[in-house]
């Protein structure tokens, strides 16, 4: 989450603590790697990035939509530099 509350990066549901946990973990590991990130358009032309585990195909994460690239960009960047420290909600 951002300073202002917005949702940076979404991970997937869990349904043990645990494994939640875990997820958490790798998204902080994976963070700060540019080569994880993929950046995609929506159909109706919205601009995301998704978050991926190293050397995999596994999607740890999924952005908001932004309705252009200077947004998902920076929105990318702020996800590499706080991730690490990163607050756990719910």
């Amino acid at each position: 989450m951002s300073a202002n509350g917005s949702i940076l990066l979404t991970g997937l549901k869990h349904e043990f603590n645990q494994s939640c946990h875990g997820e958490i973990l790798s998204v902080r590991m994976n963070a700060a790697y540019p080569e994880n990130y993929e950046r995609r358009v929506s159909p109706g032309k919205d601009h995301f990035f998704v978050l991926r585990s190293m050397g995999s195909e596994k999607i740890i994460g999924v952005s908001e939509m932004y309705p252009h690239l200077d947004g998902c960009e920076q929105a990318m960047a702020l996800v590499k530099k706080v991730a690490g420290d990163a607050v756990v909600r719910g």
